[in-house]
């Protein structure tokens, strides 16, 4: 019949709206993941022990840290634009968060950090507080996300993402504190600091966070599918000759009106059934 041949077909063409924006998320996030790892490779610094910042003072590799935290930031925004482009409702909070976790690495990349080999106090300050804003901002937003991926299966792989992203920042956090109190000259934390490397401690949470971004941009990638193929759906419907009203009124899930996005289980409108709403509006002819 017309009608399973055109639904047998349907989801084909999905994806167009969010696929500029993932090539250049995935483009720019790869870029920047590249350019550490070689700029890693040929540094002399100490990846355990040395913190990311500090490679904007090495004997090669010059520029590369700004390079690679300010393509990451331009992944970010395009993973945000990718998630707007699929309709995933995002609050105003959820938003600004993405935007100033993009911002902060921005500003990271343009104010390095202050070391003795080239102080500078007021840039390393700012440097500081744009990381600290950075890390805090992107988790913050994938939770404030959380409430419009209920009861859809994506909202698990997002969960997880955060508590890896969490865990790490606690870890960092603890490492950050105890390099401070070993450069305050407590002598305990001397040692301890050097058991809980603040290095690998940072590579962790930027690991972690580039796994949460990825999560994200999967969210846009599969709801953005979910989106399309009930409107495909609806246009199927009235290609086999049922009423132009079939998603208004005469769609029904599981007893009720199908909605552009069945939040509580993320069905395909007519997959579990479809039944004419006695209570809907009449065709006109």
């Amino acid at each position: 019949m017309p009608f399973f041949e055109n639904l047998n077909g349907m989801g084909t063409e999905q994806g167009k709206r969010t696929r500029p924006w993932r090539l250049v998320a995935l483009g720019a996030i790869g870029w920047g993941l590249f350019t550490a790892v070689v700029l890693h490779i040929i540094s002399s610094r100490n990846p355990v022990y040395d913190t990311l910042s500090s490679y904007t003072v090495t004997d090669r590799g010059d520029g590369m840290l700004a390079a690679s935290v300010l393509s990451l930031a331009i992944g970010s925004l395009a993973v945000l634009g990718a998630l707007h482009a699929a309709g995933v409702p995002m609050s105003r909070t959820t938003r600004l968060l993405l935007a100033l976790w993009s911002l902060g690495l921005a500003a990271a990349a343009v104010f390095p950090a202050s070391y003795p080999e080239a102080p500078d106090p007021v840039s390393g300050e700012i440097h500081l507080y744009a990381c600290l804003v950075a890390f805090l901002s992107l988790p913050g937003a994938a939770i404030s996300l959380l409430e419009s991926l209920r009861g859809r299966p994506e909202r698990a792989a997002v969960v997880t993402a955060i508590r890896l992203s969490a865990v790490a920042f606690g870890l960092f956090a603890i490492s950050f504190v105890f390099v401070r109190l070993s450069e305050a000259g407590v002598e305990p934390f001397r040692e301890i600091s050097d058991a809980f490397p603040i290095g690998v401690t940072q590579r962790l949470l930027l690991l972690a966070d580039v796994v949460l971004l990825l999560t994200l941009l999967r969210v846009a990638t599969r709801l953005e599918s979910a989106f399309d193929g009930r409107r495909e759906f609806g246009g199927v419907a009235v290609q086999a000759g049922h009423p132009a009203g079939v998603q208004e009124h005469h769609v029904v899930v599981r007893g009720e009106v199908a909605g552009p996005f069945d939040q509580r289980g993320g069905h395909l409108a007519g997959v579990h059934g479809i039944e004419h709403d006695a209570l809907g509006a009449a065709e006109k002819p």
